[in-house]
């Protein structure tokens, strides 16, 4: 006999991630720029302050 699965409930997951991202950061700034400043090279990424207009 199969158990029958149990539904996500993709609102909660995502209000438990914010709520331990909120903690890990609250008094944290530089756990927060340091994460940001990872991501962004993992993904290639350039935030949109030292991002440069190329001008012709």
């Amino acid at each position: 006999m199969k158990k029958k699965k149990e539904k996500m409930d993709a609102v909660k997951m995502m209000r438990d991630i914010r709520d331990r991202l909120s903690e890990r950061y609250y008094n944290n700034a530089d756990a927060l720029h340091k994460d940001m400043e990872s991501i962004r090279k993992k993904y290639k990424l350039v935030s949109k302050t030292t991002k440069t207009s190329k001008a012709a």
